[in-house]
């Protein structure tokens, strides 16, 4: 979800006070991100924001509605019952399920999802309508009374099935997205061709609490035999609702599918249902969508048969879940920084971004990522401060951070790893390395959470010379994880990403020689232990005392023959073991 909703010229009616206000709506929205640079509570940003926002939203809706009226807008009836529902009962369910769950990540996450998607949706269509520069999206809606009723058979079904107590959200659900999602499509058809579609969406925690819980259901995630259970259901729950449908009642099941969210959006372009109903049920979200007859016009989904469904599912369920990239959260002041980190890691993770530590914690709250890349040098709260107040929190605390620094010399480099971070990274690195850095860091999270075998050993190889390096690695690499730096101070970020099992050190290097390299590694307290070994080109007995008054764990001449040097490290690595 992204953390701005960013105004368009699009959405411009061409009405000025009209116009003005939205801007508003739209800038109170950001607000609930932004709101109160120096209070960290989200409650109490969440609810002053919700405050203003619900207070100005109601106000608007009124001017908005005496307009209509000067106008005579024949659509004026529909248009307030839109913000009849909005008002009397979207904000009203929401702000319930925020206060109920004490503004639980979810709970903003449906609040901002909702009211974003309404807000944008309404503005787009509905008001646009106004003054004709489109059509509504609702003139095809069931009456009132009829809606209501299906409404209630709903409510009393998830209660009598899942004993759940639920309530409705919206009589006007747009086809927002909320939380991760499954849609169910299924049409029924009539012995003279006429056709009636419903969409069921279930939200994935929703499943796992009501049918994953009465099968036993030990997994975080929904699997084939769920879905197979859930579709069952499914179908036995549109069957009741079809009895207030007397035209329909005697319609057969044509076919099913189960849709992406991009799928079921591009229905939504097409034309809205009829009746489009949003509950929350105390357990997750449930939305019911049903489309007239004369909108069905293309398949959407591969037909679920006796001969396909396993395979189906199972492919539908694998998409799911490739779909779900890994999340990165930038924070950094400079927009420029954020944009760059946008283009070079978008591709392959969902990248959000924010300009400040508030701004974070808000965003973590309502989209917890994998990994934070945090600006260590921010105004008004830097770095340091923002992992402070990330660890004081429980639900954020072993989110890993790696902090982003223009300052490369050994002092700033100790001050940072002081903080103890998961890693740091220079800004000034070229942004392929930034990128390898950042995806094997996620790479070996995702390998210890799967607990795959025992990975191999890791080693580091730091050395100027870019030929030795290439030539340890080559050496090496079939057998370990090696990884290289060019410098003391490219060392130390290494070693912060990723914890090698042994460390092959050139002794001679400029700026920053083996020596004081080795110094710093022993000054940090979860690097001391790292055994070292010196890499050095000078076999005289001088030399090779002056290396081992250092105490390394050994060290090796650079004019061995290759396999004497792997044979070496071999057996060392092996004697660490045992």
């Amino acid at each position: 979800m992204n953390n701005r909703f960013e105004w368009h010229k699009r959405y411009e009616l061409g009405v000025d006070f009209i116009d003005k206000e939205h801007r508003k709506l739209f800038s109170i929205m950001n607000k609930l991100f932004e709101y109160g640079e120096n209070d960290i509570k989200t409650q109490w940003i969440c609810q002053e924001g919700i405050k203003y926002f619900k207070g100005h939203a109601m106000q608007h809706f009124a001017e908005e509605e005496m307009y209509m009226a000067s106008l005579h807008y024949e659509g004026y009836d529909r248009h307030r019952r839109l913000h009849d529902n909005f008002r009397k009962q979207t904000l009203p369910a929401l702000e319930k399920e925020l206060n109920e769950t004490g503004y639980s990540p979810d709970a903003i996450k449906h609040f901002l999802g909702v009211c974003a998607g309404w807000l944008i949706g309404h503005t787009l269509t509905e008001d646009r309508a106004i003054t004709g520069q489109t059509s509504s999206k609702w003139e095809n809606l069931l009456p009132e009374e009829q809606i209501k009723k299906v409404s209630q058979t709903i409510v009393q079904l998830l209660n009598e099935l899942f004993q759940l107590d639920s309530r409705v959200i919206s009589e006007h659900y747009g086809g927002e997205k909320f939380g991760k999602g499954f849609y169910y499509r299924l049409v029924y058809s009539s012995k003279d061709d006429k056709e009636w579609e419903v969409i069921l969406i279930f939200e994935e925690r929703l499943l796992l609490a009501t049918m994953g819980k009465m099968m036993g259901e030990q997994s975080d995630k929904v699997n084939v035999m769920l879905m197979n259970a859930v579709r069952y259901t499914a179908r036995q729950f549109v069957d009741r609702i079809r009895i207030h449908f007397p035209t329909i009642a005697s319609y057969e099941i044509k076919n099913e599918s189960l849709l992406t969210y991009e799928q079921f959006q591009k229905i939504f372009g097409k034309q809205q249902p009829q009746c489009s109903l949003l509950f929350d049920t105390g357990e997750g979200y449930f939305a019911y969508c049903d489309r007239s007859p004369s909108y069905l016009q293309e398949e959407m989904g591969t037909t679920l048969e006796a001969n396909n469904t396993t395979e189906e599912i199972k492919n539908y369920l694998k998409k799911e879940e490739e779909n779900q990239k890994k999340k990165i959260l930038v924070v950094d002041d400079s927009s420029v920084m954020r944009q760059a980190m946008q283009e070079l890691l978008g591709n392959d993770y969902e990248v959000s971004e924010v300009s400040s530590g508030v701004a974070a914690l808000q965003s973590i709250a309502l989209n917890r990522p994998d990994l934070i890349l945090l600006d260590y040098e921010m105004p008004v709260c830097d770095g340091g401060q923002v992992l402070e107040m990330l660890r004081s929190e429980k639900n954020m605390s072993d989110i890993p951070v790696i902090f982003l620094t223009g300052r490369g010399d050994p002092e700033s480099i100790k001050k940072v790893m002081a903080l103890k971070p998961a890693g740091y990274l220079l800004k000034n690195l070229k942004p392929e390395d930034i990128k390898a850095n950042i995806d094997g860091f996620l790479r070996r999270q995702e390998e210890a959470k799967n607990n795959q075998a025992e990975p191999r050993k890791k080693i580091l190889v730091v050395d100027d010379s870019e030929m030795m390096r290439r030539a340890m690695h080559e050496l090496l690499g079939s057998d370990y994880e090696v990884s290289e730096a060019s410098s003391g101070v490219a060392a130390i970020q290494s070693i912060a990403l990723s914890r090698p099992n042994l460390i092959l050190l050139d002794y001679e290097m400029p700026v920053c020689d083996g020596s004081q390299v080795l110094e710093m590694i022993r000054s940090e307290k979860n690097m001391a232990d790292i055994p070292v070994i010196f890499l050095t080109g000078r076999g005289d007995p001088e030399s090779i005392k002056k290396v081992m008054a250092l105490k390394p764990a050994g060290y090796l001449l650079k004019n061995l023959k290759p396999e004497d040097i792997k044979a070496n490290i071999d057996g060392f690595l092996r004697r660490q073991k045992s």
